[in-house]
């Protein structure tokens, strides 16, 4: 017998990009799942294939009472929630995202102990690690135990730390929850948002690119030289699972590095998304924003040893289907 068959799920923020890849598979496993989400950045077109054989509830994670009517009845909670957005978001508000984060985080924690959930799935960032780490576009990767001490480039890192922290010291508390922290790293995947002002590096370029000429100028902020490593979805989902799958095994599973280990220069990535459209592109690069993260690369080794996992899906591939997917959408970007 499968795992996930009947066995009850929450999935936080389940209507965003990760999240509603999650629950497509979860549901195809055989689990019953609630998805909470307050459709801020989530949309319910994410959803449309599976809303009805899911329960969804539109609410505020920044409640906690909404926390604890969220995980009530739930064996698992994977908790995806969080204000996120793109480097200008982040720089522009930094006390929104730490605030908003902490809250959120706390809440579900809270909700999830008092409701009585076996599993708890919190997906962590890259964005945890020092920023002196990062400093150069060849920067060694990084591993776990790195994280400390502390000097996230960005609040949300800070967010990220806290909310880890925070699970590390209730179970240690001696709560009886099971948990997995799995610090991501640049996933991307169809349904990702593609808008200019928030979005990520892979859909931004993507719809620069699917509209290019007609809107121009075709940008990268920063020199292109910065380096990133990127993981498409399935594989994100799939590492996902396992964590919670390997939960029986360990009282507190990770923080694990969760991603790719193959490193690409921003330049690089827009030439191929350019390259895969057949378009000839002029790149602009915009200099007015100081580059904080030059080179953002994880050593993923221990997922591989803890969770028998590794990503599958080549990076081209990745980004032709991520394409695919948004020219069907073209219209609605426009």
């Amino acid at each position: 017998m499968s795992f996930w068959q009947g066995t009850k799920v929450l999935v936080t923020g389940g209507a965003g990009f990760i999240g509603s890849h999650l629950t497509a598979e979860l549901l195809r496993r055989g689990a019953r799942v609630r998805v909470v989400d307050n459709l801020e950045r989530g949309r319910l077109e994410n959803l449309a294939a599976v809303l009805p054989e899911i329960e969804f509830r539109q609410d505020e994670l920044r409640d906690v009472e909404v926390c604890r009517r969220a995980a009530k009845d739930m064996d698992v909670v994977f908790h995806l929630a969080s204000k996120v957005g793109g480097i200008k978001y982040y720089c522009g508000q930094p006390a929104e995202v730490l605030s908003q984060n902490l809250l959120i985080d706390t809440f579900m924690l809270q909700g999830a102990m008092t409701g009585g959930v076996s599993r708890y799935l919190y997906a962590s960032s890259a964005h945890v690690y020092p920023i002196q780490l990062q400093a150069q576009p060849d920067a060694p990767p990084i591993k776990e135990e790195q994280a400390l001490p502390a000097h996230p480039a960005l609040s949300y890192g800070w967010a990220k730390l806290m909310g880890e922290k925070q699970i590390e010291y209730s179970i240690a508390e001696g709560h009886p929850l099971r948990a997995g922290i799995v610090r991501l790293i640049g996933v991307y995947g169809p349904k990702q948002d593609p808008d200019l002002a928030t979005g990520s590096a892979i859909p931004v370029f993507i719809r620069r690119a699917i509209e290019y000429p007609a809107r121009k100028p075709f940008t990268i902020l920063g020199s292109g030289r910065e380096t990133r490593s990127y993981c498409y979805i399935s594989d994100i989902v799939e590492a996902l699972l396992r964590a919670v799958e390997k939960s029986d095994e360990h009282l507190l599973l990770g923080p694990i590095n969760v991603g790719s280990e193959e490193r690409i220069s921003i330049g690089d990535l827009a030439r191929e998304i350019i390259a895969i459209s057949g378009k000839q592109v002029e790149i602009e690069y915009d200099l007015s924003h100081p580059t904080e993260i030059w080179g953002q690369t994880l050593d993923c080794s221990k997922a591989g040893k803890l969770l028998g996992w590794r990503p599958r899906v080549p990076l081209r591939e990745g980004l032709k289907g991520t394409y695919a997917h948004m020219m069907k959408k073209a219209v609605s970007l426009v």
